[in-house]
């Protein structure tokens, strides 16, 4: 794969300014190429509404929440709550980008669109585990309250093109997070539901994956630094909320999210796609980023094996205190 030099200079010349201009079109083809595709749906249709119950409070038949009460298994419980209170953060998330890519022209059309598609995943997440009584909620309400009192800054709010390569890899590990976790839940409905909001966290990742393989061919060298420093230092955005490393924790032995899941299912495909190891015609700075992202990848397929034997054995163990 052969990149040639922007028209205007060495790709240190491009500024974020530079690159959304330039960039402008394609996000115009991509907008109209994801508008094509997508589908609307009703959150209203993936919810049990015949379940529901009211809580105490202001009526006087309200039932308290009991965890017998919920139909999820305790591992779906978990991630559900982190999946549902990092879409809650929606309102920083959409700061964060309209601040960089802009409110005009087809970047601002992506920006209001993504939104208001996103919106649905909290709608109908929240719906769901109030309706079916799947987590506590008092403890949900109090756990968005402190995340969102927190506030939210993204690692990569300096750069247009780190925050590009950024969200490639996260709209996909979302997709994957969600997937696992409908899987994982033991609820059908829930499954359901999930199986939806992946459907459009892979759409947008695709929207993005398209978009940093248009940055490669305008300013290679700074794009490529910008994944190598995306995927080197790579959090989920829900890394600050209430409790989050022993959740991920659970989550990774769960199988709904870890190291292997992370490598294999989020940063190869989006670097596989895109050829990110084979491209050449790089400057040093570049080429210095290309062969640490390399390195960077082949630690992490060694980890991931070391954690893959940690998980297995400790599989074992459980089985054989089972049949004990």
């Amino acid at each position: 794969m052969t990149i040639t030099s922007p028209h205007i200079g060495s790709s240190k010349a491009w500024t974020d300014a530079q690159l959304l201009y330039a960039l402008e079109e394609v996000v115009e083809k991509e907008l109209n190429r994801h508008l094509k595709v997508a589908k609307d749906w009703m959150p209203h249709e993936y919810v049990p509404f015949s379940d529901g119950r009211n809580f105490p409070g202001i009526f006087e038949d309200g039932q308290a929440w009991e965890a017998e009460q919920s139909k999820v298994t305790d591992i779906g419980k978990i991630a559900l709550v982190v999946n549902l209170l990092t879409e809650d953060n929606l309102p920083s998330y959409h700061h964060e980008i309209a601040s960089l890519f802009g409110r005009d022209g087809a970047w601002g059309t992506w920006v209001h669109r993504w939104t208001a598609e996103e919106g649905r995943h909290g709608i109908v997440m929240r719906d769901y585990l109030l309706t079916s009584r799947a987590v506590d909620p008092d403890k949900l309400e109090q756990f968005r309250m402190v995340h969102m009192a927190e506030g939210f800054e993204s690692d990569n709010r300096h750069s247009m093109l780190h925050s590009v390569a950024y969200v490639a890899f996260q709209e996909l590990a979302t997709r994957v997070s969600h997937r696992n976790t409908g899987h994982q839940s033991g609820d059908p409905v829930c499954d359901r539901m999930l199986a939806r909001i992946a459907t459009d966290e892979n759409l947008h990742m695709v929207f993005y994956r398209n978009l940093l393989g248009a940055a490669f061919e305008l300013a290679p060298d700074l794009t490529m630094q910008s994944v190598r420093d995306v995927v080197v230092n790579f959090r989920m955005p829900g890394h600050g909320m209430p409790g989050f490393e022993r959740a991920a924790a659970q989550m990774a032995i769960g199988e709904i999210y870890n190291m292997r899941i992370h490598h294999d299912d989020v940063l190869q495909p989006v670097l596989r796609y895109l050829k990110v190891l084979e491209i050449d015609g790089l400057g040093p700075e570049g080429l210095k980023a290309q062969e640490e992202l390399g390195l960077y990848m082949s630690g992490l397929d060694s980890e991931a094996s070391k954690f893959d034997e940690k998980l297995a054995a400790r599989k074992a163990r459980m089985v054989a205190r089972g049949k004990a």
